[in-house]
């Protein structure tokens, strides 16, 4: 169930090349995949007895507040997206597991120790040998590349606090529902005000919407309780090898000798900082 999770969420990238080859802008991409996916996962939590409406106003509001943020990640990832090869771009956004034990460390007295400080410098040079050696024709690329795994951070140690003792598919559906709202008032504002014009464009959407948001959160929520938190969240270091798989086979990415240095230190380091966590770093689903 984990794996399985872990390729749904790493074909995130690839059906985002594909929408934008199909026409669909990224404002258009993530609206109405965000409006999918919040009716999906409201059935979802239909269908498992749980009522996400009902977990009271204060909190409601609190949690879909939560959504400004992931939508604030998406709206970085998926610009990105536009200007850096999709396996870049995921290998980027995975060093979000040590920004999380950074503000856990300085914010929330999380673990620190030499295990998390070395896998932590890894991450670095990974990341150094990842982004050393591209040339981008677009100067806001590579910093909204960064944002989205800084804003996921965030997402992350705030919704911890904010989720605490809730049903965890009942928190998606708020989440997803903040972000909704966000991003077609966003669409609206700035436009283009226009429906995807091809079965195909609709395909791609209901596909990315499906897929990560409904198949994989379930997937992973189901295994999690079955594995653990640890054997999970390492499970699910296998995202950005099926996306960087799936780009060379179906869009032609290639990483040089260095970059494929960067990607083995940044992934060997977030395995390295899960294990023995008691709590669980979820897989990155922008």
């Amino acid at each position: 169930m984990v794996l399985t999770s872990a390729v749904a969420f790493g074909t995130i990238p690839i059906l985002g090349k594909l929408a934008y080859a199909n026409g669909v802008t990224p404002l258009q991409l993530l609206a109405f995949r965000f409006v999918i996916a919040t009716a999906g996962l409201s059935v979802i939590a239909l269908a498992s007895g749980q009522r996400p409406w009902r977990a009271g106003r204060a909190r409601t509001m609190a949690i879909a507040s939560l959504g400004l943020v992931y939508a604030g990640t998406a709206v970085s990832f998926f610009f990105a997206l536009t200007a850096l090869p999709a396996s870049l771009s995921e290998l980027i956004a995975y060093l979000y597991p040590a920004l999380v034990a950074i503000g856990a460390w300085l914010f929330t007295g999380g673990e620190m120790n030499r295990r998390i400080a070395l896998a932590l410098v890894a991450t670095l040079i990974g990341l150094a040998l990842l982004v050393g050696a591209i040339q981008l024709r677009t100067s806001w690329a590579l910093p909204l590349a960064l944002a989205a795994p800084l804003l996921y951070s965030v997402y992350i140690l705030f919704g911890e606090r904010v989720t605490k003792d809730m049903p965890a598919i009942t928190s998606s559906v708020l989440v997803h529902a903040g972000g909704a709202v966000t991003l077609v008032v966003v669409l609206l504002a700035v436009g283009p005000r226009s429906l995807p014009q091809t079965a195909a464009a609709w395909a791609v959407v209901a596909a990315i919407a499906l897929l990560p948001s409904m198949v994989g959160i379930s997937l992973f929520l189901a295994g999690l309780a079955r594995v653990g938190a640890t054997r999970a969240a390492i499970l699910s270091t296998i995202e950005p090898v099926v996306t960087v798989a799936l780009a060379a086979a179906l869009l032609g990415d290639r990483l040089n000798a260095f970059q494929g240095l960067g990607a083995v230190l940044v992934l060997a380091a977030v395995v390295v900082m899960q294990l023995r966590r008691r709590t669980v770093i979820p897989p990155f689903e922008p």
